[in-house]
């Protein structure tokens, strides 16, 4: 009697998940961060310890919002991972640590699903590669954007409260210390800035101040130096004369990093001799002067040297192009001269444009607005043009519209229209 023949195929033993995590945690405060480390430690349990699972990394940001992709370093990583095709299974604790904004969140799922890569999120017991996962996942996304947006909504309520009764947001502007809800000045850090109005007004711009206290080893509050782009802030920061406005910025959406200078879209609380000023407030109006005046004829950089009245006001008869201030140095001594733009580019002369010497230029500014001595403000507003010639010919346009002629050896093409210079 012949047997039964049973045939058994081979088991087939699935590939291993490449399995991942990420975490999140908004503030960086011990709380929170205990928090994101019982996190770490639960996902690294949990996939070590599940058969068929291989450990893929964990992700993590600390002190990140959600309403925003930028700035998630640890986000930004797994999605180069799931790109190189090293994750299938992304475990998230909840779609709120995943995003708050909708769109940002549907964009990551939907790419990680193009990738073959899907999301579990065990809160809301979500498998983005279900096929109702995705359709259950853009209405809970929407209450987690709503909850983000009623929670901004709050906070942005404390903090106008505060501003409507004077006090202002904590913050700590250099040369203050925000103590027990007023400014403090500390006093190492006062001398700089007084500093840096004083020479303002003597024609010291702010990245010249700051060579100066590089230079001298002083050191900022943070970073190794100090920057003549951050300093030109200080200028307008009314702070400084004891002045405080509050909701001076604001924030247009939730989702964005941009902030806007408030003009009138919401209200502002303006709190005069808020703390101890830093800066007279007589002398910090008299900068803000200066600057609205420069803003006003085209320039909105501080002065150089006491030369920045002639910036953007000497231009080339034949290409019309402005004239440059360069530095000439021999045997150890140097002067200042002004060249047109096309004759310092290091490709010859086109123009055949002179060099004109600074203290050649002062004089005939000062000459022409009958002037006994060097005036930057006079010159800014006395003389709205200077245009110079091959032939070394100077023309002074004055701002009533009159015009004086020069020959740049510092006499008057017309004798006796003006006094000699030179």
């Amino acid at each position: 009697m012949a047997g039964r023949l049973e045939v058994i195929t081979p088991t087939s033993v699935g590939e291993r998940l490449r399995v991942a995590a990420y975490v999140r945690v908004s503030t960086e405060h011990e709380r929170q961060l205990s928090s994101l480390s019982a996190q770490v430690s639960y996902y690294l349990h949990l996939i070590e310890s599940t058969p068929g699972w291989e450990f893929a990394g964990i992700f993590s940001d600390e002190g990140a919002t959600g309403t925003k992709r930028t700035g998630r370093a640890g986000l930004a990583d797994l999605m180069a991972l799931a790109r190189s095709g090293g994750v299938d299974v992304v475990l998230c604790k909840s779609i709120s640590r995943l995003a708050r904004n909708t769109t940002d969140l549907l964009e990551v799922v939907r790419e990680l699903k193009s990738l073959g890569v899907s999301v579990r999120f065990e809160r809301e017991s979500i498998d983005t590669a279900s096929a109702q996962g995705e359709v259950l996942l853009t209405l809970l996304a929407a209450f987690a954007q709503a909850e983000s947006e009623t929670n901004s909504a709050n906070v942005k309520w404390g903090i106008r409260k505060k501003y409507a009764d004077g006090t202002p947001h904590s913050r700590h502007p250099y040369g203050y210390a925000y103590q027990q809800g007023t400014l403090v000045v500390i006093e190492e850090e006062a001398v700089v800035v007084r500093r840096l109005f004083n020479n303002y007004l003597a024609g010291i711009s702010p990245e010249k101040t700051a060579d100066m206290l590089n230079d001298e080893g002083v050191l900022p509050r943070w970073g190794r130096e100090f920057r003549g782009k951050t300093m030109r802030k200080w200028l307008e920061n009314e702070v400084y004369a004891g002045r405080v406005v509050c909701q001076k910025y604001f924030r247009p959406h939730l989702a964005t990093s941009t902030v806007k200078r408030n003009e009138g879209e919401l209200d502002s609380w303006v709190v005069d001799g808020a703390h101890e000023p830093i800066i007279d407030p007589a002398l910090f109006d008299q900068v803000q002067e200066i600057l609205a005046m420069r803003r006003q004829v085209g320039r909105a950089r501080t002065p150089s040297g006491g030369s920045m009245a002639l910036t953007s006001k000497i231009t080339c008869t034949v290409c019309s192009k402005h004239f440059h201030r360069r530095t000439k140095t021999r045997s150890g001594t140097s002067h200042k001269f002004w060249w047109c733009y096309n004759a310092t580019r290091g490709q010859g002369n086109p123009c055949q444009a002179p060099r004109v010497r600074e203290e050649v230029l002062k004089h005939i500014c000062q000459d022409a607005l009958g002037l006994d001595a060097w005036d930057e403000e006079a010159v800014i507003t006395g003389i709205n043009a200077i245009t110079i010639s091959p032939d070394r010919s100077v023309c002074v346009e004055l701002a009533g519209g009159s015009i004086r002629r020069y020959q740049s050896d510092g006499h008057p093409s017309v004798e006796g229209e003006v006094r000699s210079v030179g």
